[in-house]
C-alpha cells in the first residue's frame, strides 16, 4: 500500500512539474494540485480493473470530480469577481459549460467503464486546456494589476467558506514544497449556508420558479448535512434516519407541488416527469430499507443518489419546465401564493430564511 501511494505522488509531481500548471496563488495551486491527483486516481484505478478484470466505482469517481468543482469553481469565480477580472463572465460561462459536459458523459454511458473513461477525458481536457490557457490569463492580470491578492485569500480562508482538507494540504506541501503556512486550516470551520450556495451556482439549478428553487435547496440542506455527518464520521445514523424522514416529507411535498404546476399550466412532458418522480421515491425506499437491514453504507449510497438527482433531474428535468413558464412566472407565484394560502401546499419559515440566505436579497417566494 505504501508503494502505491509513493508510486502515486511520483506520478503526481511528475504530471504537475512537465507542465507550466503553477500560477503562484497557493490556494488555487492547492486545488489544481487536487484535481491532477483526482485524474490520475481514477487512472490507476481504471487500469486495476481492466487488469482484474472487474468494475470501477464510477459514482465515487463521479461524486469527487463534483466535490472538486463545486468547491474550486466558487472559489475562483469569488477571487475574480472582487478583484474586477475583466473576462469574469466568459470565464464562469466556462465553468457552466464544464459541468454539463461532466454530466453528460456520466449520464450517456452505457457502463461503468465507459462512464469512467468520459469523465477521465473531460478532467484531462479541462486540465490541459482551461488550466493552462484561462487560468494563466487571470494569473498574469492580477501580476499586471499589482493587486494585494495574498491578504484577500488569507481573509476567505479564514472565513471558513472554502474549507481545505488535511490530505489536500498533505498533497500540496509534498508536490510543491513551498511554505504553506498562510493555508491553515485550523482557523477554518463548515460554513453550509455557503456550500449550499457554491453547488446551486456550480450546478446552475435555478429553475426560475420562486415555490421549486426553495424545495431544491431544502433538498440540498439534506444533501450537505448528510455529507459532512459521513466525512466527521459524528452521529451518521442519526443524520442519516433525520434526511430519510425529511426525504419522504420531501416527496409528498415538493413532488405534489410540481404535479399542480404542471397540471394547472399544461405542461407537455407531464406522465414521463411524473414517473421520474416516482423512481426518485422508489431510491428512497431502498436507502430506508438498506438502513434498517443495518448496511453501514447506506449513507454514502443516499448521498450519490441525491446528488445524481440534483443532476440528472433538477439541473435537467425540472429546467424545462422553468424555460416552458419563463414568460407566466408572475401568473405562477400568483398561483402558488393561492395554493399556499388554502393550506394546499406547506412552506416553512426556516425554508424560506434558508431560501433567502442562499439566494441573497431575493424577496419571499410566496409574496
Amino acid at each position: 500500500m505504501q508503494k502505491d501511494s509513493s508510486a502515486h505522488l511520483d506520478s503526481l509531481r511528475i504530471t504537475w512539474l512537465s507542465e507550466p500548471f503553477f500560477l503562484g496563488i497557493p490556494i488555487i495551486d492547492l486545488q489544481h494540485v487536487w484535481l491532477v491527483h483526482i485524474i490520475l486516481e481514477l487512472e490507476e484505478e481504471i487500469v486495476e480493473a481492466e487488469k482484474n478484470d472487474s468494475d470501477v466505482n464510477v459514482h465515487v469517481s463521479f461524486r469527487k470530480a463534483l466535490d472538486y468543482v463545486a468547491e474550486h469553481f466558487a472559489l475562483e469565480e469569488d477571487i475574480l469577481e472582487h478583484f474586477n477580472y475583466p473576462n469574469f463572465k466568459e470565464h464562469v460561462q466556462g465553468h457552466r459549460r464544464f459541468v454539463e459536459r461532466l454530466t453528460e458523459k456520466y449520464y450517456e454511458a452505457k457502463n461503468n467503464q465507459m462512464a469512467a473513461l468520459g469523465i477521465l477525458q473531460i478532467l484531462k481536457k479541462w486540465l490541459f486546456q482551461h488550466i493552462l490557457h484561462d487560468d494563466t490569463d487571470y494569473a498574469e492580470f492580477f501580476k499586471a494589476s499589482n493587486l494585494d491578492l495574498k491578504s484577500y485569500c488569507n481573509q476567505i480562508l479564514k472565513s471558513g467558506k472554502y474549507p481545505i482538507s488535511k490530505e489536500q494540504l498533505l498533497i500540496y506541501q509534498n508536490i510543491v514544497q513551498i511554505d504553506t503556512t498562510s493555508i491553515s486550516l485550523h482557523e477554518q470551520s463548515i460554513d453550509t449556508i455557503q456550500e449550499i450556495r457554491n453547488i446551486w451556482k456550480t450546478y446552475n439549478l435555478s429553475t426560475g420558479i420562486p415555490i421549486i428553487d426553495l424545495q431544491h435547496i431544502w433538498l440540498l440542506k439534506m444533501i450537505v448535512e448528510l455529507d459532512h455527518s459521513l466525512k466527521l464520521g459524528d452521529g451518521a445514523s442519526e443524520t442519516f434516519h433525520k434526511v430519510i424522514a425529511e426525504a419522504i416529507e420531501y416527496t409528498k411535498d415538493h413532488f405534489g407541488v410540481e404535479d399542480k404546476i404542471m397540471r394547472y399550466f399544461r405542461y407537455t412532458d407531464v406522465v414521463q416527469h411524473m414517473n421520474q418522480h416516482k423512481r426518485f421515491i422508489e431510491f428512497i425506499k431502498m436507502r430506508n430499507d438498506e438502513y434498517k437491514l443495518g448496511n453501514p453504507r447506506v449513507g454514502l449510497h443516499l448521498v450519490q443518489d441525491l446528488r445524481n438527482w440534483l443532476l440528472s433531474h433538477i439541473a435537467l428535468e425540472d429546467k424545462k419546465i422553468g424555460l416552458a413558464f419563463e414568460s407566466r412566472v408572475r401568473e405562477l407565484s400568483e398561483f402558488t401564493k393561492k395554493l399556499h394560502q388554502s393550506g394546499e401546499i406547506g412552506i416553512s419559515r426556516e425554508q424560506k430564511n434558508l431560501y433567502k440566505l442562499v439566494l441573497q436579497s431575493v424577496p419571499d417566494p410566496l409574496d
